[in-house]
């Protein structure tokens, strides 16, 4: 039977390599995981390097770039010099737009390529016109997600 520490910490490897999908490299997606599942949900980079075992350049590397992308954010205390770094309300915001950028540069490819195609071939054509559609409402259901999300 696994212990609850073992369960966290396979949960956090397995969420961390969804994260990897989204471009975050194997820590930083191990850092974000990490923050859904403890508690307190804020930590300190010495509880992180504690936590990872890894060295402090890679944890300082890491929250660096999630800073730098406001995935996360920190927060001090009267009296106490350490930052608690924490996970942001718009985490899924600065996804959500990378996925949407993602979409409109595979659109573009897509009508380069139908206007680069000889009309021989209408159903590739037609094909690659079916996914551009398919593009468009998943750009448009997204955006109206976003906009949902922002007015939160």
């Amino acid at each position: 039977m696994l212990t609850q520490e073992k369960r966290i910490r396979e949960t956090i490897e397995e969420t961390g390599k969804v994260f990897e999908k989204f471009g975050l490299t194997p820590m930083q997606g191990r850092i974000i995981s990490y923050f859904t599942v403890s508690d307190p949900p804020e930590k300190t980079f010495d509880e992180l390097v504690k936590y990872f075992k890894a060295s402090k350049s890679s944890i300082s590397n890491s929250l660096n770039f999630l800073l730098q992308n406001k995935i996360i954010d920190y927060k001090t205390f009267p009296s106490d010099r350490k930052r608690y770094f924490f996970i942001t309300d718009s985490f899924f915001r600065v996804y959500f737009k990378k996925v949407l950028e993602n979409v409109t540069e595979l659109k573009e490819y897509a009508y380069r390529t139908v206007s680069m195609r000889s009309p021989e071939f209408p159903m590739a054509n037609e094909k690659i016109l079916k996914w551009i559609e398919n593009g468009n409402r998943f750009q448009e259901t997204l955006e109206s997600t976003l906009e949902s999300i922002q007015n939160e």
